[in-house]
This record gives C-alpha cells, structure tokens and sequence, in this order.
C-alpha cells in the first residue's frame, strides 16, 4: 500500500494528507514552474545548461529491484539517477552529517512516537540527530512543547496526526509503501498469546510477549538431532485481529 503519512496505518496518520498518486506529467509541470523548462540534445531537462541529475544512496542491493525501474522511469522524462550502493555505515555517516542529495533508509525504534528528537528547531542546525531533514517549523515547536504534559490519549493522537499533515505538506520524505501485514520466521519453541501480536502490531511484541515453551524445545532439540522427525508447522497466515475486528462491528450493531 502506498505510504502517504510519517505513521502510515496506525490510529497517528492524519487522513487529511494528500494522497500524491505517480503522475509524471504533474512532475513535469511542476519542474517546469521551478525552471526546468528546457531540453539539451540527449533529452535531458536542463536549467541554466546544467542537466537534471539526482544521486541516490543506498544500502542494499536488494534494492535494485525497483530502483533501477524507478531510475528508467525518470531517465525517459529527461532526468538522470545515480544509483551509489554503499555500506550501511557510510549510509548513516551521509545522514548524519546530510551529505546526500537522496537517500534510502528506514527510521523505527520509539515505542511510542516522540516527534520533538525528529522535528523539534532546536536539533536542525545540529549534524547526528535525528532532524535529519533540518525542518524548522513554529507550529511543530509549539505542539511538541505541550506534547510531553498531554495525558489524554485522544489529545495526543491529535497532536500527532498535526504534526504528520504539517510533515506531509511540507514534502520533507519521498515515502514509498508497506505491507497491511507482518512476516515473521521463528524457531518453533515459542508460546504467544491469541493473535500471535498486539492489536497494533507492534515490531517489539515478539521479545515483550512471546515466551519459551518447555515441551516446544524438547520437541525442537529432538527434532535437530533426529532430521527424521516432522513438527507440526501450525497456522501461517493469523488473521486473529482482522476477526476480532468484524465482531467487534457486529456486536455494535454494525455502526
């Protein structure tokens, strides 16, 4: 699904984000207005006599998948992308110290989300923060100011979901896509409460819920000595939270 929203598919999207469909001819206009209205004789948009040429820094070669398909696209509307694969370390360097033009990397780790380390003025001037775009934004300031003094939960989803449409209209990420769903490949000697996850689905539910299962590891153990021995491989697609859903609607009287 396409990401249109810093916490796309939780209850901190602002649903008033604009949903920025793939639509190269509004690029083109759009890139038009800021100059590049003009062509040299390879086709390549230019301005001032310098070609359109971006670079794009990335970590894993996985990822040539799709950026070499997005890196054609562009060449054929006249604009050059070079795709630099470097270490992930050198990758966080660039970010830290932003010295990138573009840039591939995925951001996670508050259990909670606590925009003022993100987006907070106080960090843009500032090289290993995580203000790694350098947003100053009054409005931002503000709401992070009685963010951490707001103990009403529906305050700070508000409060979120403002400071992810201000994100959003000020165009700070290229945001690509997710899955409505999680994989997970797990040892199997492990005990989980129904629905395997939270409701949320939170990435750190398997080490905070999960336990070892005594039976479950004797059984693993034996089956590693013994390459004869099957176990049994369960359900593998849990829909648990998508049925609670439905009965929940229905115990409402389908409101």
């Amino acid at each position: 699904m396409p990401q249109n929203s810093i916490y796309a598919g939780s209850v901190y999207e602002n649903p008033e984000n604009p949903a920025n469909e793939y639509d190269p001819e509004k690029a083109l206009g759009l890139l038009a207005e800021a100059g590049w209205d003009q062509r040299d004789s390879q086709g390549r948009l230019v301005k001032n006599g310098t070609p359109l040429n971006i670079e794009l820094s990335y970590a894993s070669k996985t990822q040539e998948t799709y950026l070499t398909v997005f890196q054609e696209d562009l060449r054929r509307v006249g604009i050059g992308l070079n795709l630099r694969l470097v270490t992930f370390a050198t990758l966080v360097k660039l970010l830290d110290e932003r010295r990138f033009g573009l840039l591939s990397i995925g951001y996670s780790g508050l259990l909670f989300p606590n925009p003022e380390t993100s987006y907070h003025s106080s960090l843009a001037d500032q090289d290993n923060t995580n203000n790694i775009t350098g947003i100053k934004n009054a409005r931002i300031d503000a709401i992070l100011e009685d963010y951490d003094e707001m103990f009403d939960v529906e305050e700070r989803i508000a409060a979120i979901r403002e400071v992810d449409g201000i994100l959003a209209d000020n165009y700070l990420f290229v945001l690509s896509w997710y899955g409505p769903y999680q994989r997970f490949v797990y040892w199997n000697k492990f005990g989980m409460p129904e629905g395997t996850l939270t409701r949320v689905g939170d990435y750190s539910d398997p080490i905070s819920m999960w336990w070892t299962d005594p039976e479950k590891q004797l059984a693993l153990s034996g089956a590693m000595r013994d390459e004869s021995v099957q176990l049994d491989v369960g359900e593998t697609d849990d829909r648990f939270w998508l049925s609670f859903a439905q009965t929940e609607i229905q115990g409402d009287g389908g409101q």
